[in-house]
């Protein structure tokens, strides 16, 4: 074996053994800088489609519509999980009789498994997204992912359009019972495998005659749930001033949409660790 496929196969070997035993990281590459431009990419591009739904819906409809009053709650979801496994085998055959062969085969398999979950939560007014828009310059445009046109204008010029026909009154249901939600949610599962598969053919041994000796498994699952519903008033916080606590007021999820929200990140975590359960 050359010197230069030697070295290719001691670094595959040392980065794959690695996986699995430690907190995977959010870039491919393991650089945090890397993760953290990433992740921040993902919140700038999320901030920025609610400011251009909400200022778009404001633009076409000037009188309003059923959503001026609500509010928008916003989980963004990443799930990294790497298995590694080393499946290293061995076969053995002493000198035999011209008419009889007999070999001796050995394996062993030790793998492991690690899983990152990291959420970030957020809740905005729909009336304070449309005091202001991001330019074209600040977005991140990535091509894939949740850097990408997340869909959320086209979803809500939908819901709009049933409301002005009268297919759904959710205007209506707000005022009377405050029961009109809308979710929008986009997920994204990449998965990646890698495999090194060296052998050696000595005299009477061969070392790992089949099978993958490494192996590694890395999928990344990022996961956005964008819900909408009525803001109520509610006391969010006390401060102290000038020496007394003072209460604070300001506009919370309807307990609804709070549920509703709730519900789809609970079928979204099952949802996840059954796949990941089926992969293992």
């Amino acid at each position: 074996m050359s010197a230069t496929r030697l070295l290719a196969l001691v670094v595959t070997m040392g980065a794959l053994m690695g996986c699995g035993l430690r907190v995977p990281p959010i870039d491919d590459s393991g650089d945090r800088v890397e993760g953290q431009r990433f992740v921040q990419a993902i919140l700038i591009n999320i901030t920025c489609e609610l400011r251009a739904a909400v200022t778009g819906l404001r633009a076409a409809y000037p009188d309003g519509t059923f959503l001026d009053g609500f509010g928008i709650q916003t989980t963004l979801t990443l799930t990294y999980d790497e298995k590694g496994a080393l499946a290293p085998g061995v076969t053995w055959a002493p000198p035999s009789p011209a008419d009889a062969v007999f070999s001796l085969g050995a394996g062993l398999t030790v793998s492991s498994d690690a899983t990152r979950t990291n959420k970030i939560d957020a809740y905005y007014l729909v009336s304070d997204l449309q005091k202001a828009t991001c330019s074209d310059e600040s977005r991140p445009n990535g091509a894939f992912l949740l850097q990408s046109d997340l869909k959320l204008s086209e979803w809500l010029f939908t819901a709009v359009s049933a409301s002005m026909t009268n297919t759904v009154n959710f205007k209506t249901a707000t005022l009377a019972v405050k029961d009109s939600i809308l979710q929008h949610q986009v997920k994204f599962v990449i998965s990646t495998t890698a495999t090194a598969t060296p052998t050696w053919t000595l005299t009477r041994v061969t070392v790992n005659p089949s099978g993958n000796f490494l192996s590694l498994d890395r999928t990344r699952t990022n996961d956005l749930t964008i819900t909408l519903g009525p803001a109520v008033p509610a006391v969010v916080a006390e401060v102290a001033r000038n020496g007394r606590r003072t209460t604070v007021a300001g506009r919370v999820p309807d307990r609804r949409a709070a549920d509703l929200h709730l519900s789809a990140q609970i079928a979204n975590g099952i949802e996840t660790g059954v796949r990941n359960a089926l992969q293992r």
